[in-house]
């Protein structure tokens, strides 16, 4: 019994430490990302005082109801290709998202009005192989160094998806709507309608920070916690105001093609960093390693990690038991 209990004991003090060095995904915290002072978060009180206007944190959100419960995520995870390209074992399905239904304004092949899609997130990690440094419009950067900064395993924490193609129309636009602000098909919208959370994008709210000034804009969808080796869906569901989505516009087929064969119409590649444009188009992910010119993503996965100091103290509370039941 005592050495089944001591293998037992030594099993889950193994895990407790592969866990609490975890780091599943790539840091987006300062250090490593650069620059500092980057003016890319929000800082300027009263909106959130005392803030985080470099983004020396990571990428921040706010509860889409209330508009003042802030969070941020240490992390980003990505679906790069395997083998080669950086990606783990589910290579670009790592996220993965269908076009489940499609509501039209008429018959089929007629303006769409709204749709769906069934998005699952799977925790691959580690990267396999070497991936491609990442950038986002407002001048920040993730250099790929070594193989080290994805060395590590363990689960995905507090898991958000956020979906770069659409808005929240409850949300006011942006004046000037000018870059990094984007939008490739003006007055067509998908609005997104079950989402949890805005995540933030451009320009700090200060007067040092360069114009014009950013806000939480993103729709973001909670995913909880994803186990290392498992996975988590999500109903994602999208409107498009009348007249609707026209069967002229790009998006158009994605969505269709996605609803007839299942393709997948998400991704997120290491060329990406945090929310690297918005408001994004809409792509299908074929597999190519780095498939869209640019950043190759629509969506963003962010989450944290466990803390090294939890798991220590769950460590020594396992092996305090063992030396209570040894005795």
């Amino acid at each position: 019994m005592k050495k089944i209990t001591l293998l037992f004991t030594v099993l889950i003090a193994v895990l407790a430490i592969q866990i609490s060095f975890a780091a599943p995904s790539l840091r987006i915290i300062k250090p490593p990302v650069t620059p500092v002072p980057s003016w890319t978060g929000p800082g300027f009180p009263p909106m959130f005082p005392p803030g985080d206007p470099h983004a020396e944190l990571g990428q921040w959100f706010v509860d889409k109801n209330t508009l003042s419960i802030h969070e941020n995520r240490t992390h980003e995870f990505y679906d790069n290709v395997h083998p080669s390209f950086g990606g783990g074992y589910a290579s670009f399905f790592a996220i993965y998202g269908y076009v489940s239904s499609i509501t039209y304004s008429g018959v089929p092949g007629s303006t769409i009005l709204s749709f769906d899609i069934i998005a699952t997130i799977s925790n691959d990690i580690p990267a396999l192989s070497p991936w491609a440094t990442g950038n986002n419009s407002h001048g920040e950067e993730l250099q790929y160094q070594d193989m080290e900064q994805q060395k590590l395993e363990g689960p995905l924490l507090d898991v958000k998806l956020t979906a770069e193609f659409s808005i929240d129309s409850s949300i006011p636009f942006p004046i000037p709507f000018v870059p990094p602000y984007v939008d490739p098909y003006p007055g067509v919208y998908i609005d997104a309608l079950n989402h949890d959370q805005l995540a933030w994008y451009c320009w700090t709210d200060d007067p040092q920070a360069p114009q014009p000034p950013g806000n939480f804009h993103v729709p973001t969808w909670d995913f909880g916690d994803i186990p290392q080796g498992g996975s988590k869906s999500r109903l994602m569901s999208f409107a498009i105001a009348p007249p609707g989505l026209d069967p002229s516009d790009p998006r158009y087929a994605v969505i269709v093609g996605s609803e007839l064969e299942k393709t997948d119409i998400l991704l997120n590649r290491t060329t990406s960093l945090k929310i690297s444009d918005w408001i994004e188009d809409l792509y299908v992910d074929s597999g190519a390693p780095y498939p869209e010119d640019g950043r190759s993503s629509d969506v963003s996965v962010f989450h944290n990690v466990p803390e090294p100091g939890i798991i220590a103290g769950f460590t020594l509370i396992i092996l305090g038991l063992y030396r209570r039941i040894r005795k």
